[in-house]
């Protein structure tokens, strides 16, 4: 029996970490039905985007997920039943000896980035054994085949966005107007974001048609209020949003026509969105992001990459990585005449993804045969 489980967690990229971290300690809770702490560096950064309630002893929400200090953990808290290191952040020596001591021990899980690279497969569910202590590590690696971890989604994620986009158009469909493109944008502070509102208003000049822009809560809403003030006749439409819970951030995206994202927890929830979207794939000085973007494009495009929705795809992906604004503009104006077939492949990658089993599930299981394995 797996009863308890303590999720780590070091914040390195904004809130990416403790997105990915909250969303699996709450599947943990309401689907698994499991009492889970959720060690954190930053507790503070959770109150973007959840609800808690205060306790002496921690934060609490719904009574069942504990947030603590990362720090804490040296001291007397005894370990779970399973403890879920994510992305490499290490368990405190004091913590994992403890693991050691349990009986059963802990099972130990490094959660790993997730990466559409062809190695990823091979190196998933592999063992590590600790170098000082009588405990092996068990590498756990998303990803978008069979044979790696999937992806986190919740069981009644797609049912709900499905009937949220059904009730949207229903609404869309009673409009007196052409309705404008919703794009929204969560990406890091980048400079083409510029080329992108320029293009956004090169697409009303040429057709007539707007674009409503949603910006979520980021540095990018002071780079939008700059252009904003050297482009005073503007058409674009600018929403800046407040903090969202996750649930709204998700359903801000299914209600888009086309979403920008970032990092790992937002770009994973584009994909359930079913609709097209931009990756700001966080940069590296060895450009590896280069190799990670074009491994994720090979799998995203598979069928349909030679059509002229997929190479706009990539025209569009291609100079946003490069820093290349000229060509950006372009390549969103030629983007826009095919969104229709982009939607079409979008909802039919969902499909594709949602036939493995969840994250979390799947994590579950290893943890199960690890267990079962070692009596």
């Amino acid at each position: 029996m797996i009863q308890t489980v303590d999720v780590f967690c070091r914040v390195i990229d904004n809130f990416g970490d403790a997105g990915v971290c909250w969303r699996l300690s709450r599947q943990l809770v309401n689907e698994h039905h499991l009492l889970v702490r959720l060690w954190i560096d930053r507790p503070e950064t959770l109150a973007a985007f959840v609800l808690t309630d205060s306790e002496d002893d921690g934060l609490v929400r719904n009574g069942l997920i504990k947030i603590c200090r990362l720090q804490e953990a040296s001291f007397q808290a005894q370990p779970a039943d399973i403890v879920i290191e994510t992305f490499g952040c290490d368990v405190p020596i004091e913590f994992a000896e403890r693991m050691t001591e349990r009986i059963p021990p802990s099972l130990w899980v490094n959660l790993e980035y997730l990466s559409a690279e062809d190695w990823v497969e091979g190196c998933h569910a592999l063992p590590s054994p600790h170098p000082h202590l009588p405990i092996t590590r068990w590498f756990f690696f998303p990803g978008f085949s069979q044979k790696t971890g999937g992806l986190l989604r919740e069981q009644d994620l797609l049912k709900k966005r499905k009937k949220f986009q059904i009730d949207a158009q229903k609404m869309q469909e009673l409009a007196d107007q052409i309705d404008p493109i919703r794009v929204s944008i969560f990406c890091y502070d980048h400079p083409l974001v510029d080329a992108l509102f320029d293009a956004f208003e090169q697409h009303h000049e040429t057709t007539g048609r707007k674009t409503e822009c949603l910006i979520f809560q980021s540095p990018l809403q002071r780079r939008a209020n700059d252009w904003i003030a050297t482009h005073p006749e503007h058409a674009t439409s600018i929403v800046f949003l407040p903090w969202l819970t996750q649930d709204q951030f998700d359903e801000v995206l299914w209600n888009c026509d086309f979403n920008v994202v970032r990092g790992e927890d937002s770009f994973v929830r584009a994909q359930w969105a079913g609709r097209p979207f931009l990756w700001d794939i966080y940069p590296t000085e060895d450009d590896a992001h280069l190799v990670k973007m074009a491994a994720f494009l090979r799998h995203y495009r598979e069928g349909w990459l030679e059509t002229e929705a997929g190479k706009l795809l990539g025209k569009l992906w291609q100079p946003w990585v490069r820093r290349e604004p000229h060509a950006l503009s372009e390549a969103w104006m030629q983007l826009i005449q095919v969104l229709p077939s982009l939607t079409t492949q979008a909802e039919l990658w969902c499909d594709r993804l949602s036939s493995q089993s969840d994250l979390t599930t799947s994590l579950l299981k290893l943890a199960l045969e690890k267990r079962a394995h070692r009596h």
